[in-house]
């Protein structure tokens, strides 16, 4: 090779040589706390770079020589590395006084209705937390929860039959360094509701096609809780109007009450847990104010003293009977016989005296019709017999 041309390769060789000793190390890849399994194991790769006097990797967020201490176990607070021979260095906790709080949200329900534990422990850290209850005179566990790192949880559950009373503890546990006491709550009180359903009517007694206005009131108040309106219709409850209750807890239906009695009541529906509820049995009584048919073509024949009356009529399935009624000029109208039958004789008048007469028709209610049209008699005694005797005429009694 010439001269030239092997220091020309000479050159490159070197220059080659220069760049690669120039050149930076390569960069480590950067870590954090969440890289490490435990707090040991990022202590140990703390150390090993530069730790404690410098931490490329901002693991020691508190610069006391302690790596990640809100790692999990196993610990490690040495700040050398560990020994061959020796026993590492025990962390030494802070000890942190905790509190736990339970409230209920209601503190008042229904039977069946839900309602809501919420607990809340300080300082706000993820901790397991069991909650219990009194049952004849002990506290048995009800149910366990873990908050979160906020240091609160909350749970539904359907509210018991009976009042209760509840509260959470928890137990000491150490975190990052740290042992943070047990703690129990204040107890707190469920307190269980009992559903009252009423049922009223303006009005017990009314005309027969009238209607009756019926109220229902519900305690506790709840909204939008659908209520029905029952009958009793042949021995068995039959709903015949729905509604749903007001924000005072009220509902009212409009009815028309059938002849006679007529039993009801209102039942607070099922709804949101809370099972139904009914009021007690009320009485409607609707009254037959009809008045039957008036009798008409009514007839008086005249006899001696007497008076025979006679008339058409329409016979209702509720006719009870005839009233008939008898007035002259000189007395006014008043009540002298009672008949089921289409007929009736007057006795006992006095001759030659004009009688006014009317007919009415009464039901089993008592409702009276209009009178029928007047008609009048007048009692006649009958003209003497005569009898002849030696040829005279004799009048006879």
């Amino acid at each position: 090779m010439p001269r030239r041309s092997l220091l020309a390769l000479l050159a490159l060789v070197l220059a080659a040589i220069t760049c690669l000793a120039s050149a930076p190390a390569a960069v480590a890849v950067d870590r954090d706390c969440g890289d490490f399994p435990s707090q040991r194991a990022a202590q140990i790769f703390f150390l090993n770079h530069g730790g404690p006097r410098s931490d490329p990797h901002g693991l020691d967020s508190e610069g006391d020589g302690i790596a990640c201490e809100s790692n999990p176990a196993p610990y490690y607070y040495g700040t050398s590395l560990p020994g061959d021979g020796g026993q590492d260095p025990q962390p030494q906790p802070t000890p942190v006084s905790s509190s736990v709080d339970l409230a209920l949200e209601p503190d008042q329900r229904i039977a069946g209705e839900s309602f809501r534990i919420k607990v809340t422990v300080k300082p706000a850290i993820s901790r397991k937390v069991l909650v219990q209850r009194k049952v004849d005179g002990r506290w048995k566990s009800f149910d366990s929860l873990t908050t979160g790192e906020n240091g609160s949880m909350s749970a539904t559950h359907e509210a018991p039959r009976a009042r209760t009373i509840y509260r959470a503890v928890v137990q000491s546990v150490t975190k990052a360094g740290k042992k943070y006491s047990a703690a129990t709550s204040k107890s707190r009180t469920l307190e269980i509701q009992r559903q009252r359903v009423v049922l009223t009517f303006d009005d017990a007694d009314v005309a027969d096609g009238e209607q009756v206005r019926a109220r229902v009131h519900a305690t506790p108040v709840r909204p939008g809780r659908p209520v029905a309106l029952q009958k009793r219709v042949e021995g068995t409850w039959t709903t015949i109007r729905t509604g749903s209750f007001n924000r005072r807890g009220s509902a009212s239906f409009a009815v028309t009450a059938a002849l006679g009695k007529n039993a009801y009541r209102a039942v607070a529906l099922r709804h949101r847990g809370a099972s139904p509820e009914q009021s007690d049995t009320e009485t409607v009584t609707a009254n037959d104010v009809t008045a039957p048919p008036t009798p008409y073509d009514l007839v008086a024949v005249a006899g001696d003293g007497a008076v025979q009356l006679s008339w058409s009529r329409m016979v209702p399935a509720d006719l009870d009977h005839h009233e008939v009624w008898m007035r002259t000029d000189a007395i006014d109208w008043a009540l002298v016989t009672v008949t089921t039958s289409d007929n009736a004789e007057i006795t006992s008048l006095q001759n030659d005296v004009t009688y006014w007469f009317a007919v009415t028709s009464v039901d089993q209610a008592g409702n009276t019709s209009e009178p029928s049209e007047e008609v009048s008699a007048t009692p006649t005694a009958p003209a003497p017999r005569q009898a002849r005797l030696d040829g005279a005429l004799i009048p006879q009694a």
